[in-house]
């Protein structure tokens, strides 16, 4: 039968053929009832092949839900009507990777839903849905406006760095497992088979305003992640997006998410752990359940909430704890969320000065801006200022006022309170003329950072006494490669700053003649990512052999003078053609004699067993021997702890 179905759909038919084919599934369907699950497997087969949309993908989607909605009477129903997670009426979904149109699941019953990578360019219509088993929409990218009004998740619900490009509703959903709204990796075990799988996924394009493709992985190791709060960005609302009402019996994960405007969290009952702390939230008759304060006592981290929120027990009936606005931080009320930017900027201001009296409030201040600073913008940076609305401008000097608060207090000043050991998250966040010059920090993430205008990390120091110097800095994942890379669209400082293990050579330059340094490793730097560098080859090269033979004497280990002349040999600059998916021709950068291929292209695979390795086999044996042994001496010395 499978193989039946699989040809009622031909790849290289036109779209009237196609049609045709769905017509004939449909009324097999109604002809017999138990090939549901075979045909919508075909249906999912033929929606996830093409590179492009399905010639009848419409049609097919909307057999789909029609499929789903014939889920006859079961006699195992929940209170709420909802299907045990095995329920043999209720259809599976993989659309993974997938190009969808609208799509229509209302109060459909579903069992494991698979959505990664998928791209739905149209409206998108989950409510009353119930999903019996998981659902899976990790990374999957939601262009039209997307309802999940009144949904049912039995098991887990991983939207793990989904972009909402529109307006979502996720109001009166219940979350009867855990809700997870982070870091967008799966966590496989080395021998996973699905490694194969994952190394050819299709992944929809970022493509998001202001922003550089950060190359966020889509897997990684599961002894990679000791924590929930580690790995790349989380779901991303560009628009307006709604909890309100909604049920959160275990967990509600929100640990890098990004709100674009307001959210509402209003009435949620929340019966698991909750991290929630972006300053956009409304949580007006929110309730923390009597049992999630009980297991609450076995995590030391504790519940996380916007500041200017906390729980007050005791105060409902049935033992839950009421989300109330924490008259404690007064005057600060709720700043953050106005949508006035001048209420706003007032709201930093109130923010910096109960920082300097307050030493605790310092740290989860520093949170609360960094998680305003992640908030998508709306709008091209790079405008003109006299192109902007005053709505624009007015949002630019607000996030410049709240760079300053960052950086102005964790400096030192004369007559006033340094906020010292603070720890910056500004994964994914853009910044503009962001100067840290000089600041004393205990940690900062940057990791797929868009920095434009000037930036200067001029002599900052990172790390505490107890830990190695620069090793407390990440401009990328520490997962190698060019994972969750931050990028800098203009000029960039980091004289005096230690990058050692910071993931700095890995990120993308896009004005790499400006970047400046000084010392040894910063020399190797300014040249190793002069992906775009103007001016002369042979002055460039001359600058690298040069910087390289003082390096060698003060690398983390001594280079022998041969062992650094024989390095010179190898390496040259030059310009090569410029990869597929960039914006330009070709670029110039260090590369190997007698190739077009660049140094900074290879850092990351330089073992047989790295993800890239066979990007190596394009080079001769010799080659490949040359090129591992420069990336060694100049990328892995300068990343060494």
């Amino acid at each position: 039968m499978d193989a039946r179905l699989t040809r009622r759909l031909p790849a290289d038919a036109d779209g009237e053929s196609h049609r045709a084919a769905l017509q004939e599934l449909e009324a097999l369907a109604g002809e017999h009832p138990e090939q549901r699950q075979p045909i919508a497997d075909a249906l999912c087969r033929y929606l996830r092949e093409p590179a492009a949309q399905a010639p009848a993908g419409q049609q097919a989607v909307a057999l789909l839900a029609a499929l789903a909605r014939q889920h006859p009477d079961a006699p195992r129903l929940g209170a709420d009507g909802s299907c045990a997670f095995d329920c043999e009426y209720c259809l599976d979904l993989n659309l993974d990777g997938a190009i969808l149109p609208d799509v229509d699941f209302g109060d459909c019953r579903l069992g494991a839903v698979s959505l990664t990578d998928t791209h739905l360019y149209g409206d998108s219509v989950f409510a009353g849905t119930r999903f019996a088993d998981q659902a899976l929409f990790q990374r999957s990218v939601f262009e039209g406006d997307a309802s999940f009004a009144g949904a049912r998740f039995h098991r887990a619900a991983d939207f793990g760095r989904a972009r909402f490009r529109a307006n979502a509703d996720f109001s009166r959903v219940r979350f009867q497992n855990i809700a997870w709204f982070g870091r967008g990796e799966e966590a496989l075990d080395e021998e996973d088979e699905a490694w194969e799988e994952i190394e050819t996924r299709r992944t929809v394009a970022w493509e998001e305003l202001n922003e550089d493709d950060p190359n966020w992985p889509i897997a990684g190791l599961t002894e990679e992640y000791q924590m929930w709060e580690e790995g790349g960005d989380g779901t991303r609302f560009n628009h307006g997006v709604s909890f309100t009402d909604a049920t959160f019996a275990m967990e509600a994960w929100f640990w890098k998410a990004r709100f674009g405007s307001a959210v509402s969290f209003q009435r949620c009952v929340f019966g698991g752990r909750v991290h929630l702390i972006q300053p956009a939230v409304d949580l007006t008759g929110a309730r923390l359940t009597a049992d999630a304060q009980e297991k609450g006592q076995e995590w030391p981290e504790g519940q996380d909430w916007p500041l200017g929120w906390t729980t007050v027990a005791d105060l409902d009936d049935g033992g839950d704890a009421l989300v109330v606005l924490d008259t404690s931080l007064s005057p600060y009320h709720l700043h953050l969320a106005d949508p006035d930017p001048e209420v706003r900027l007032a709201g930093l201001r109130i923010l910096g000065e109960l920082g300097d009296a307050e030493p605790d409030l310092r740290e989860r201040i520093a949170d609360t801006v960094c998680a305003y600073l992640r908030t998508p913008l709306s709008f091209d940076v790079t405008t003109n200022v006299f192109d902007l609305a005053p709505s624009q401008f007015a949002e630019l000097r607000t996030r410049r006022a709240a760079q300053r608060l960052l950086t102005d207090r964790t400096r030192q000043r004369p007559g006033q309170p340094l906020w010292e050991d603070i720890d910056l998250q500004l994964s994914g966040a853009t910044l503009i003329d962001f100067d840290a010059a000089g600041c004393r920090l205990a940690r900062a993430d940057f990791s797929g950072a868009q920095f434009y205008g000037t930036t200067s990390f001029a002599n900052a120091t990172f790390g505490t006494k107890q830990s190695a110097a620069g090793s407390e800095i990440s401009f990328a994942l520490t997962s190698g490669g060019q994972q969750g890379r931050a990028s800098f669209h203009g000029a960039a400082d980091f004289s005096g700053l230690d990058v050692r293990s910071s993931g700095l050579m890995r990120c993308r330059f896009h004005a790499d003649s400006a970047v400046r340094g000084s010392g040894t490793d910063q020399d190797l730097i300014r040249v190793l990512l002069g992906a775009r560098l103007a001016g002369d080859a042979a002055e460039a090269t001359a600058d690298f052999l040069e910087a390289l033979r003082a390096f060698s004497a003060s690398a983390p280990y001594t280079l022998s003078r041969e062992a650094c002349e024989n390095l010179i040999q190898t390496v040259e600059y030059g310009t090569v053609p410029g990869p597929p998916d960039a914006p330009w021709e070709s670029r110039t950068g260090l590369k190997l004699v007698g190739t077009d291929v660049l140094l900074a292209d290879l850092a990351g695979p330089i073992s047989p067993a790295a993800p890239d390795a066979d990007r190596l086999l394009l080079l001769g044996p010799g080659q490949r021997e040359a090129a591992a042994d420069v990336i060694r001496v100049l990328l892995t010395a300068l990343e060494a702890d």
